[in-house]
């Protein structure tokens, strides 16, 4: 049986895997409805004839899409400094550190790489739910069927 769990859990990454208290960002992705709400709020469209066709123009509000999704991405961290300032995990301090090149190519790898493994993890299910229902293969996909077999 494929377990699914609806509760979208952070994942912590630390900055040094051997010594924690080094300091960490705790990461999460993004559901697709939260994804949605936030193309919602930042993408204006606006449909206008131009030559007798209608045409539609979406403009992108960059600025509040990279803040949401900085504010969803990051959970928490810990021991976080700039210029020998501690940083608490605010979402201003998120898009303020977010600028720092070292700590954003930190958060983006991690979430790539939670993003990719995801992928693996839900391929996989839904690969076995296509394949088992109660113990029982269904239907053959085309890969299952033989060259010379007539379906």
């Amino acid at each position: 049986m494929a377990n699914f769990n609806s509760k979208n859990e952070g994942t912590w990454f630390y900055f040094d895997d051997s010594d924690e208290a080094l300091g960490g960002v705790k990461l999460r992705l993004l559901s697709p409805k939260e994804e949605d709400n936030i193309e919602k709020l930042t993408v204006k469209k606006k449909s206008k004839p131009i030559r007798g066709l209608m045409t539609e123009t979406r403009t992108v509000d960059e600025v509040m899409k990279n803040r949401l999704m900085y504010d969803g991405w990051i959970e928490d961290w810990n021991n976080i400094e700039l210029d020998e300032k501690i940083m608490s995990c605010t979402t201003e301090n998120k898009v303020r550190m977010m600028e720092i090149t070292d700590f954003a190519r930190f958060v983006l790898d991690n979430i790539v790489s939670m993003s990719d493994s995801n992928k693996t993890v839900e391929e996989a299910k839904l690969k076995n739910l296509r394949n088992m229902s109660g113990g029982v293969k269904q239907s053959p996909t085309a890969t299952d069927v033989p060259k010379h077999t007539k379906v």
